[in-house]
């Protein structure tokens, strides 16, 4: 009698917890939210001007960072799925039925977002998160930054070159 390890087994073994998972994704959506509304605002609010540099870099930068959240709610969700309903069908789909079939557990990680199936003889490989994800997240995220950073030094430049302006009494 051969004892192959139960999906429960091989979950409990090296799983995730989808209730964090799921409390992650739902306060990146309230964060995406929130940076729309601050954007929208924002937009609002200098109707009556030009638009500087500095105010369309810090939105780039805002953008930005709702994609990165997006995307890293787009791969989490793909985890999470994975932890319940067909875990070692999805590693049959990314490694092959022979592979799968010496599949003993299975392992989350939250960054960078991977669904690894790991084999009784030793090796691992990835499953579950589409391949994009992790790499177009590192890209916003970059593109965050690096736009956040150009923003603030443009806002000081602007701040420091325009003239003051003085009241009189």
């Amino acid at each position: 009698m051969s004892e192959e390890p139960s999906l429960l087994a091989a979950d409990s073994a090296g799983g995730h917890d989808s209730i964090l998972l799921l409390f992650i994704c739902l306060i990146g959506i309230i964060v995406i939210f929130t940076l729309i509304g601050i954007l929208g605002s924002g937009v609002s609010r200098r109707t009556g001007r030009r638009k500087t540099p500095a105010d369309w870099l810090g939105g780039i930068a805002l953008l930005s960072v709702c994609a990165t959240i997006a995307l890293y709610i787009w791969g989490a969700l793909h985890v999470m799925f994975m932890e319940n309903a067909n875990m070692r069908e999805e590693c049959a789909e990314a490694g092959g039925a022979a592979k799968a079939a010496q599949v003993d557990r299975y392992e989350a990680h939250y960054l960078p977002l991977r669904f690894t199936c790991h084999l009784d003889e030793g090796g691992s490989y990835d499953a579950a998160v589409p391949g994009y994800v992790n790499p177009a997240m590192a890209i916003a995220f970059i593109m965050a930054i690096a736009t956040g950073a150009v923003s603030v030094v443009a806002r000081d430049q602007d701040r420091s070159t325009s003239p003051t302006v003085t009241r009189g009494r």
